[in-house]
């Protein structure tokens, strides 16, 4: 059956009400309705090439130009071993369920692969869920690996409370719970040599961190400092704090933080966790100072993500920090320069990957 569609970039000025119902009906009422936060993502974005940005949304001229699909790209530059490539997150895949099952899905992705290879995107990353990711794996993207969450108890007063029905055994069970886990971590004390600041902006210092530890790893997104200013510093609807850690050696890590609330339950989103990938005692010093700003915040939990590189996972594991199997994003890569060998991509423990980097921290 002939169609009459169009694809074009979104102009937000003038489409955001359209795409903001589409989003609702795609992904419910819990979609950000912010629009300064997706002029910020998608047109305020200095990986954007020239042309503009990269996000594009499908209409049914039948229908009256009705806006039936979008899918785009959020470029930026990412370290692949020894080299720096143009990537992007692919993002906010949505198709009106008035128009499922016409081969939609697979056009608007087609379409953001061939305009990013046209702007000089050389690579692209996605976050599948359980419902895309069978598609995806047909369309001939190549899995990399199940992106590890990982989830530290701060106060379970809250959940004790609820099953006991009394605020009381709440704070007992906490105060045991605590003495518990403290115990676990006797003789853990990284942080002790350490001073910790703390800034509502990323500090230049971050920038410098990343010029001083890129070369210890393999992949992962440049954090330096014009990345780190757009993502953390420039974003209109989200607050972030960086706790910088320093010792007699000058500056060695930070973590970049966001307090949320979440299944009614407040909590810490660790957006980065940045130091030197192979040294356990500056992880650890990590580990130790998020776990004291969750307590000093009072905050029921925290939620990291690190892929399996360097010593993370094993530190955060010897913190407390709990892997919470399945519940991450299948990792998937489409790579668009033929330069680029699966055997590049492959694997989690060559990978480098914070909560900051997908779209549940961007919560699109």
């Amino acid at each position: 059956m002939e169609t009459n569609r169009t694809i074009r970039a979104i102009d937000l000025t003038k489409e955001f009400d359209e795409f903001e119902e589409l989003s609702v009906i795609s992904f419910g009422s819990g979609a950000n309705p912010n629009q300064s936060m997706y002029r910020w993502l998608f047109d305020e974005d200095p990986y954007d090439p020239a042309s503009g940005n990269l996000m594009f949304v499908m209409r049914d001229m039948d229908a009256g130009g009705k806006m039936i699909a979008s899918d785009g790209l959020i470029p930026f530059d990412l370290q692949l071993g020894s080299r720096t490539v143009r990537a992007a997150h692919s993002v906010k895949s949505m198709t009106h369920p008035d128009y499922k099952r016409q081969g939609i899905f697979r056009t608007m992705t087609q379409n953001s692969l061939d305009r990013g290879k046209e702007n000089g995107v050389q690579l692209v990353l996605g976050f599948a869920n359980k419902n895309s990711y069978p598609a995806y794996q047909k369309f001939g993207w190549t899995t990399i690996f199940p992106r590890e969450v990982y989830v530290f108890p701060s106060d379970i007063s809250r959940k004790v409370a609820a099953k006991t029905k009394s605020k009381l055994l709440g704070k007992l069970g906490n105060i045991a719970f605590r003495i518990v886990s403290d115990a676990k971590r006797a003789g853990l004390h990284a942080a002790n040599r350490f001073t910790v600041q703390t800034f509502d902006k990323v500090p230049p210092e971050a920038a410098q961190l990343w010029e001083k530890y890129k070369d210890k790893y393999e992949n992962l997104i440049v954090r330096d400092a014009t990345y780190l200013h757009w993502r953390y510093d420039e974003r209109p609807d989200r607050s972030y704090e960086t706790l910088l850690l320093s010792g007699e050696e000058g500056p060695v890590g930070y973590l970049i933080l966001r307090q949320s609330v979440a299944n009614g339950k407040p909590m810490v989103c660790v957006a980065e966790n940045f130091t030197d990938p192979d040294n356990t005692e500056y992880i650890g010093a990590l580990a130790e100072t998020l776990i004291a700003y969750c307590r000093r915040c009072r905050t029921a939990y925290a939620v990291v993500c690190s892929s399996l590189y360097g010593k993370y996972d094993e530190v955060f594991r010897r913190y407390g920090f709990v892997p919470q199997k399945g519940q991450g994003n299948i990792v998937i890569v489409k790579a668009l320069d033929p330069t680029i060998s699966e055997a590049e991509l492959a694997g989690a423990e060559h990978w480098h990957m914070s909560q900051g980097d997908g779209e549940s921290e961007l919560d699109l």
